[in-house]
């Protein structure tokens, strides 16, 4: 094998250029690509119907297609909220990775690039909760707390892993959503735009931390493996937002129901796997750590 193609920085510099390209020719302008004066369609979810965290419950059993309907509405904005809070640390991530970097690099002008999709993500997000007849939610104080630390302070490589997992969790799910002829339009048409840009940015992140992992030594590495585990052990909670259950006129009482509902279980080992496998293969998920991704549910062994 060449110096050049061995070398990890060559690697990545071929990589943000091919980035770029795809970035000229792939890019949406959400404000023009989404028709924000169509009609919501009747009938139709705003998550796959399977995918709600009360689905197959006997809660579930009980409740009218309209209180169904909203659940999911009141769903997709609470994920789509965290998701805000995600696109926020990358910023301050990605801000933090640029500035002591030439603007002439290709890795820094994607990673430009990269914040430009982002803010409009940001914006697309917030319009498509108001289009849809919710509100924005809250950050939950928890991620918001230890998101002002971790941006700031942690080490630029745990932020890569840390956001990847997000970012890679939430694409398995809009890839679904994109292609359900049973959620509304304007969800797929977000979705879409979502996991095209998305793509891009998974693929530099995963070429950073093959750059960064192999670097790290054991004392490190184990921090990174628990930092991650801990992290996924809070965010597993947060995806059952009590705030989306008031606002769809349930009960406090079905949160529990719904976190003890195997269907999430399922749900969440099915979301996680691509990227979980892909951990366990660069070594970021093992041991201990390990074991604390299994009980949150991302990880399960086959059927």
């Amino acid at each position: 094998m060449s110096t050049k193609s061995a070398d990890p920085i060559a690697k990545q510099t071929r990589k943000a250029q091919q980035l770029l390209v795809s970035s000229s020719r792939h890019s949406y302008d959400p404000g023009l690509d989404i028709d924000w004066e169509a009609p919501l369609e009747e009938g139709k979810w705003f998550l796959p119907e399977k995918r709600c965290t009360l689905y197959g419950t006997k809660t579930w059993s009980t409740l009218t297609q309209e209180q169904k309907l909203v659940l999911t509405r009141e769903e997709m904005a609470s994920s789509i909220g965290l998701g805000v809070w995600t696109e926020h640390v990358l910023l301050q991530l990605v801000s933090r990775y640029v500035y002591d970097k030439s603007v002439a690099s290709p890795q820094v002008q994607f990673a430009l690039t990269e914040m430009a999709d982002e803010v409009r993500h940001m914006i697309m997000f917030a319009k498509v909760v108001e289009r849809m007849g919710s509100e924005v939610y809250p950050t939950p104080w928890k991620i918001r707390e230890s998101g002002r630390m971790l941006k700031t302070a942690a080490p630029v490589a745990a932020l890569w892993a840390l956001l990847l997992l997000t970012e890679e969790i939430f694409d398995k799910v809009q890839r679904e959503v994109a292609a359900d002829e049973t959620v509304q339009p304007l969800i797929r048409t977000m979705s879409r735009i979502h996991v095209v840009e998305e793509a891009r940015h998974i693929s530099f992140a995963r070429t950073e931390l093959e750059r960064f992992v192999p670097r790290l030594n054991k004392v490190q590495l184990s921090s990174l493996r628990m930092m991650l585990a801990l992290s996924i052990q809070t965010f597993a909670g947060e995806f059952f937002n009590p705030l989306m259950y008031r606002r769809a006129g349930l009960p406090d009482s079905v949160r529990k129901e719904a976190m003890a509902n195997p269907h999430s279980r399922e749900t969440f080992g099915w979301a996680a796997k691509r990227i979980t496998d892909y951990y366990k293969r660069i070594g970021i998920i093992g041991g201990a750590s390990e074991r604390i991704w299994r009980k949150a549910g991302f990880i399960q062994d086959a059927a």
